[in-house]
């Protein structure tokens, strides 16, 4: 799609519907300042803006809009990426399983119990950790791949904040002083936080990836949400299971080869999302 072409096409097709840009924003949920600079040539909409914008004028079936509207591509991996998503989704695999026997120690410590701690506890969360490091990674490449700003970083949070969550537990499970209650308190409302960026990367891609980054994205959001209120927290821990089991899925279809659609792809061949 060319502008200003576009945006001259818009604007003709706008009159024509006798809309004002403020009716037509107000339609499309957009805001002015959008329409006026696609009207003027100087950005390129995103396709869902380009595909409302259409609907709303009615003229996505007309000959001369169909030029316009997104064509989708399906994206393609390479083959060293798709391993590294396999060992991703594999790795995701052993620290779900590990995971459920940290959270039988870590449930047993916050509730007070007179359970002991095994002698395995610290080499218990080394292990998770680095499974969890190259399981999260795999996303930090994904969102390389996609050029999403949002799940790269959005990753690299999440493996930052579960490494600062992993050496306070290493380190306060040697102290017989510790509040345990106040500490699991700091550590459901930082895992909450830490969830969030990665759950908004995915709601945001939806439209380039399919509704199940839609859906792993809202459960991310639950999670997260209902991680911080504390109150809810053991929602919040069905939530993240539920997500990540989800994450396990995405790796191991995309590298199965699931169909994912992209409308852009840039010089080097990557999937862009605009």
């Amino acid at each position: 799609m060319k502008q200003p072409e576009l945006g001259q096409k818009i604007q003709e097709w706008r009159k024509a519907k006798g809309l004002t840009q403020e009716e037509l924003v107000e339609k499309c949920n957009i805001n002015v300042r959008t329409i006026q600079r696609i009207e003027a040539g100087e950005v390129t909409p995103r396709p869902f803006t380009i595909k409302a914008i259409l609907e709303v004028l009615e003229v996505n079936q007309n000959k001369d809009a169909l030029e316009y509207l997104p064509k989708q591509e399906e994206i393609s991996f390479s083959p060293s990426s798709k391993k590294f998503f396999l060992l991703a989704g594999i790795s995701g695999i052993i620290y779900f399983l590990i995971s459920i026997l940290e959270f039988y120690w870590d449930g047993a410590l916050l509730l007070g119990s007179s359970l002991s701690q095994p002698s395995y506890y610290a080499t218990l969360k080394i292990f998770v950790f680095i499974f969890l490091f190259f399981f999260c990674f795999g996303f930090v490449r994904l969102g390389k791949e996609l050029g999403s700003d949002l799940i790269l970083i959005g990753s690299i949070f999440y493996i930052s904040i579960n490494f600062l969550i992993i050496g306070a537990d290493i380190f306060y499970s040697s102290q017989f002083q510790t509040d345990y209650k106040l500490f699991g308190f700091i550590k459901l409302l930082s895992l909450g936080i830490g969830i969030i960026p990665l759950s908004i990367g995915f709601v945001r891609i939806q439209n380039k990836m399919g509704s199940i980054f839609m859906v792993a994205g809202i459960i991310g959001l639950l999670a997260g949400i209902s991680l911080m209120t504390v109150i809810f927290s053991m929602i919040g821990l069905i939530f993240l299971t539920a997500f990540d089991i989800l994450l396990i899925y995405l790796l191991l279809s995309i590298y199965a080869g699931g169909i994912f659609t992209s409308t852009k792809k840039d010089e080097s061949g990557r999937a862009v999302l605009i």
